[in-house]
């Protein structure tokens, strides 16, 4: 009985032990392949620095022959020298199977103890598995100029010719380099990545999915044997990360194994992944050239293969909108400014005398309708007809407003709403949480959305005939900055499907008529408004404070006070 059980054990040990990974040749010193040169140092934050007061070790790289003279291809590894990767290095430049590279070794900063009896403090969570952009700023600021300066070498500003990796933490942190500079780095290689909840990395499965693609090569590493801890299961994460780069299109590659958690299966692998990130390193990453084709990213219904164009350079302060006819109007303290489809651009100033503009909005009958103030305290509501501007009611403070085809105007004062009769007479006054900064009405014009700056909701009221709001509910619920208490959002539009498009600090978030995110598009800069403009209103113009950005879009904007009601299409369940 004790040599069956024994037998059992021996067994199920065997079976459960982790399999060997042994290193191939690529891993090995070769006799015929110059070796290349390692330099040891290390580097002491200062306190103006993004991680004061810490120190770390670096070494640095060099292939043999190296001329300093000219900016260098590169790949940045966390946590030191791991993978064999001199070795290897030496044998595949040797071999041409990728390009002379230069190697950057650096481990996670440390605050020395402040005695004897005290730790340190560790930084390697805080500064690895992070989703901000801190560590990308530390490494692309302030840590690469120095070595560049310190050593006299040169690093490429291509991104095509910057590649990032790391094991475990170092992998997440590789991947949010990659994530949030694209601009400088296109090639990641992750050993079981920590794509798991400790400081916000379990929502990147997600957040890949619903943001429009990145122009990256991803290779990911995980076994059946990685950890499963109070923070998640590291090989499901893996898996889940992988599936999302795939749904989205990104040029994205994998090994799967039954390792554990550690760098064994990434280290034999690694020659070959090497291959697979630097094959044709001289030609460009694009999304266009891996995505396009087979993502199911929901983005490409709306915009399509188009990119942000700079438009103008504008004077925008209080509001953006469009009429019918295309015409988008920029109103900034000396004026209006008009973008015309045909791409010319007029002025609208003075619009008024001893006063400004405050918000603008398209009105029926291609007139426009303004909120100004006068003096202190007085606000009014004017309409252009015929070339001059007539008062029709007294106001209250209007950052923007929405108008209706009937003629209702809704305006917004950041606490509360006001609803205004076509002939000026107040019909409703609904209060709202402060800080309402921009409202849009669906296409039927039945539901007016309100937009917190404070908040990360879009608030949704039915507007009835009357002019009552009613049944407010935090309809939709937006992306965050990790960090971050609110969605920064301060304009709106929709298009003629429903689809509400909401000018954050993530960029451009589009809901569908049920309130869900569904892609967000990243801007140049951060948006302060959104509208449809252009021809057919088939172009999504962005101010971002003193410039505007447009992008050709697939999808056709609504302008509810010159266009009659229309009922929008259910939302895909």
């Amino acid at each position: 009985m004790r040599f069956i059980l024994a037998s059992l054990l021996f067994s199920l040990t065997a079976f459960t032990a982790e399999p060997e990974f042994p290193l191939t040749e690529d891993s090995k010193p070769q006799p015929n392949a110059p070796k290349g040169t390692l330099i040891k140092d290390s580097y002491i934050a200062k306190e103006a620095c993004l991680f004061p007061g810490t120190q770390r070790e670096y070494q640095i790289y060099l292939p043999a022959g190296f001329d300093k003279t000219k900016p260098a291809a590169f790949m940045v590894f966390q946590d030191g020298v791991i993978y064999q990767t001199p070795v290897v290095f030496d044998n595949l430049i040797a071999k041409k199977d990728i390009p002379p590279l230069v190697g950057i070794f650096i481990k996670p900063g440390v605050v020395p103890a402040a005695n004897d009896k005290a730790l340190p403090r560790f930084n390697r969570s805080y500064e690895y598995d992070s989703i901000t952009p801190a560590y990308s700023q530390f490494l692309l600021d302030e840590f690469l100029p120095a070595i560049e300066k310190k050593h006299g070498f040169l690093l490429s500003t291509d991104p095509n010719h910057a590649a990032i990796s790391g094991n475990s933490s170092g992998g997440i942190c590789a991947f949010m380099v990659a994530w949030h500079r694209p601009d400088r780095f296109r090639r990641v290689f992750t050993g079981v990545g920590t794509y798991v909840g400790i400081h916000g990395a379990d929502q990147l499965p997600v957040l890949v999915r619903k943001f429009e693609p990145k122009p990256l090569r991803v290779f990911l590493q995980s076994g059946t044997g990685d950890n499963n801890l109070y923070c998640g299961d590291w090989w499901m994460a893996n898996q889940m990360m992988e599936r999302s780069l795939t749904w989205a299109g990104y040029d994205v590659n994998h090994a799967w194994g039954e390792g554990g958690h550690n760098a064994k299966h990434a280290s034999q692998i690694f020659p070959d992944v090497l291959r697979w990130l630097w094959r044709d390193w001289q030609a460009q990453i694009e999304v266009k050239a891996n995505a396009k084709a087979e993502s199911k990213w929901k983005g490409y219904e709306v915009v399509g293969e188009g990119e942000w164009q700079s438009k103008a350079e504008i004077d925008y302060q209080f509001s953006m909108s469009s009429q019918n006819s295309g015409d988008v109007f920029i109103a900034g303290a000396s004026g209006v400014t008009v973008l015309s489809p045909d791409g010319k651009t007029r002025y609208l100033q003075p619009v008024f005398e001893n006063s400004r503009a405050q918000a603008i909005a398209a009105f029926s009958s291609d007139s426009l309708l303004a909120s100004r103030r006068e003096g202190e305290d007085k606000w009014l509501l004017s309409k252009l007809e015929a070339g001059k501007w007539h008062d029709i009611a007294a106001s209250t403070e209007t950052s923007r407003f929405s108008v209706t085809h009937s003629g209702l105007m809704i305006l917004n004062n950041w606490r509360e709403l006001t609803v205004v009769s076509p002939n000026g007479i107040v019909l409703n006054t609904q209060a709202c949480k402060e800080g309402a900064a921009a409202t849009a009405l669906s296409p039927d014009q039945s539901i007016l959305y309100v937009a917190d700056q404070y908040d990360r909701y879009i608030h949704s009221y039915h507007l009835l005939p009357d002019g009552k709001l009613v049944n407010s509910e935090p309809y939709c619920r937006l992306e965050i900055k990790d960090g971050a208490r609110d969605a920064e959002c301060t304009g709106l539009c929709v298009d003629t499907n429903g689809w509400l498009y909401v000018a954050t600090s993530l960029g451009i978030q589009v809901c569908d008529q049920a309130g869900r995110v569904n892609f967000i598009i990243p801007t140049p800069k951060q948006p302060l408004d959104v509208c449809f403009g252009g021809k057919d209103l088939s172009e999504l113009f962005i101010a971002c404070g003193d410039a505007i950005y447009k992008r050709p879009t697939k999808a056709h904007g609504i302008v509810s006070g010159q266009m009659a009601p229309i009922k929008p299409p259910l939302p895909k369940l």
